[in-house]
C-alpha cells in the first residue's frame, strides 16, 4: 500500500510514530481517478482530505469576474505531485464548508481519503495523535493564509500602481 518513509512526506503526518502511522493508514480508503477527472469541485460540500500515492494534480479557483468571451474561467493556484507527499482537501478535517477550489487529476492518480467523521472519531480516542495531526494541520493553514495575505498585498500593490495611485 504506502510505506512509512512516503507517508512521512505528507506534511500533517510528519511527526507521527510507526504504530501512530499504521493506526491513521486503517482509517484511509484508497481511490482512483483517471486523468482528466475531477477530484473534487469548488462550491461542493466536502467532508475528506487526500493524501496522493501515485499521479499529479492541479487546484483551480474560479474567477470572480468574467471580462470578456476569452477571459480564463479558472486561475491554476498550483500544481501538487505524489512523489513530493502531495495532499489536498485537509481544510474538510475541520469544517462542514463548501470546498475552496477545484482539483484535477492530471494524470492517473491513486489517492488515499480520510473522511472527517473517521478523524474526528480517531483524534477523541487517541488525543496524543491527534494534538500531533491537529498541530500540523493549524501550521499548514498558517503558512497558507500567510501565502494568501501576502498575495493579497502585491495585488493590492499592483492595482494601485495600473490605476495610479
Amino acid at each position: 500500500m504506502i510505506n512509512e518513509e512516503y507517508f512521512k512526506k505528507v506534511y500533517i503526518f510528519q511527526d507521527l510514530e510507526e504504530e501512530e502511522m499504521e493506526q491513521v493508514l486503517k482509517m484511509l480508503t484508497s481511490q482512483f481517478f483517471f486523468a482528466g477527472q475531477v477530484i473534487i469541485s469548488e462550491g461542493e460540500p466536502g467532508d475528506s482530505m487526500y493524501v496522493m500515492c501515485e499521479g499529479e494534480v492541479e487546484v483551480t479557483k474560479r474567477l470572480t469576474m468574467m471580462l470578456d468571451q476569452d477571459t480564463l474561467r479558472e486561475k491554476l493556484m498550483i500544481r501538487l505531485k505524489a512523489e513530493d507527499g502531495g495532499s489536498f482537501g485537509e481544510m474538510a478535517l475541520l469544517e462542514n464548508e463548501a470546498r475552496s477550489a477545484t482539483v484535477t487529476a492530471l494524470t492517473d492518480c491513486r489517492l488515499l481519503e480520510l473522511h472527517r467523521e473517521d478523524f474526528l472519531q480517531y483524534v477523541e480516542k487517541n488525543s496524543l495523535t491527534g494534538v500531533k495531526i491537529m498541530l500540523r494541520l493549524a501550521q499548514l493553514l498558517s503558512r497558507n493564509l500567510r501565502k494568501t495575505n501576502q498575495d493579497v498585498v502585491k495585488l493590492t500593490t499592483a492595482l494601485a500602481i495600473s490605476l495610479g495611485g
